[in-house]
């Protein structure tokens, strides 16, 4: 299987647009007015997707295709918007008693009109047909949508291979509903859409998947670097590669306020990385590295600028020893905003030369939750293009 730029802009457009027939759907049968927050594409593992149901509690409702593409959709919400929705269609039905059976066969209906919708665009730009399954309820204890899914034509049984996801975030106007449309084709499915994209220099997802090993190793340096400067114990809970279109980057993070630093690298690749805390966090780093300093606050600032600086650097230098490169990184300026306006002016300068970006996401957490860090990088897509030829497997 190969990918380039050019085929992941096309699966963008069509997952794109898609999701607003999806959305459209809702707004005509429950008169709730939804749009697409953001469209990723993901390279990541069925582990990596069957960890967010597990960790989230979601309820779901999958529909596989075969035809002209074969794979899996999945229709993902919180057991809360589930409810509203059912609620909408079905005022005063009772979601957790009785009425749970007649609420599964209302969220099935609702996803099967959308997920159709959503799959009939990538037949057209196919020129194919694809056909679609009877759709499968499953519930927030259950094993999760892709514990069979080597039956849809994945021929692997293994946690860890890459696999491509198309995710699409959507919310109800009023915030009143959100959920998330995933599509999961098949390797052979997605080898037909390259093709159909007219590639001509693609690059074996094997390129891909090193980059994203790379991030992996670069997250759990971060971690230990992390646990070693302040004591507390952490872990890497997700670490991911998406493609999304650069006005999405801000749409990608949550406007809770984060505390951190921002910095730029420049080499092979070059881009910028946020290393942001939640406000717990970074009281937290501040106090086990400057203790009883909780009124100094400019000797707190530069507590986390100092972190920020060290996980940044433990971050990026396994790259530069996988790329046989060297990486500079700039001084560490302090931000303490939204997330997503932390983020924005970063994709606002990369806009001026591209129009989509390469976002790497990873979060690193206690057991607990009483502590995350999240590190976002946005490699230049010139200098990350030249960094997959290097890996690739034929380089």
């Amino acid at each position: 299987m190969n990918l380039d730029v050019r085929s992941l802009r096309t699966f963008s457009r069509l997952a794109h647009s898609g999701a607003e027939k999806a959305a459209g759907s809702v707004t005509t049968l429950a008169g709730i007015d939804t749009y697409v927050n953001v469209t990723k594409v993901e390279l990541g593992t069925k582990a990596d997707v069957e960890n967010e149901f597990a960790e989230t509690d979601l309820v779901s409702v999958n529909i596989g295709f075969d035809g002209g593409l074969d794979g899996r959709t999945v229709l993902a919400f919180s057991p809360e918007s589930a409810a509203r929705l059912v609620d909408a269609l079905m005022p005063g039905i009772d979601t957790t008693d009785a009425d749970g059976e007649l609420a599964a066969s209302s969220l099935k209906e609702v996803a099967n009109i959308m997920l159709g919708g959503f799959i009939d665009g990538w037949a057209d730009y196919l020129d194919t047909s694809i056909d679609i399954t009877t759709p499968t309820y499953v519930d927030e204890e259950g094993d999760g949508p892709l514990e069979d899914i080597e039956a849809d034509g994945f021929e692997h049984d293994d946690e860890t291979e890459r696999i491509l996801v198309f995710r699409n975030q959507l919310e109800a106007a009023d915030d009143a509903i959100g959920f998330d449309l995933y599509m999961i084709p098949t390797p052979a499915s997605i080898q037909t859409i390259v093709e159909a994209s007219g590639d001509g220099g693609a690059l074996p997802v094997e390129s891909f998947a090193a980059f994203s090993e790379m991030i992996d190793d670069g997250a759990t340096q971060a971690s230990d670097d992390i646990t070693a400067m302040t004591g507390i114990e952490t872990d890497v809970e997700v670490s991911r590669l998406s493609f999304v279109p650069i006005e999405g980057v801000p749409m990608s993070l949550t406007d809770a306020v984060r505390r951190g630093v921002v910095l730029e690298f420049s080499g092979m690749p070059s881009g910028y990385i946020a290393i942001l805390f939640d406000e717990p966090s970074a009281e937290s780093i501040a106090s086990s590295l400057l203790p009883g300093m909780e009124d100094d606050e400019a000797m707190r600032q530069s507590a986390i600028q100092e972190i920020g600086n060290i996980v940044t650097s433990g971050f990026l230098d396994g790259w530069a020893n996988t790329l046989e490169t060297t990486i500079e990184i700039s001084p560490p300026e302090h931000v303490h905003d939204i997330g997503s306006a932390i983020v924005d002016p970063l994709a606002t300068d990369l806009a001026q030369s591209q129009e989509y970006a390469f976002l790497i996401d990873s979060t690193i957490r206690t057991d607990d939750d009483e502590f995350t860090c999240d590190i976002y990088a946005l490699p230049d897509e010139t200098e990350l293009r030249k960094a997959l030829e290097q890996l690739s497997p034929a380089a």
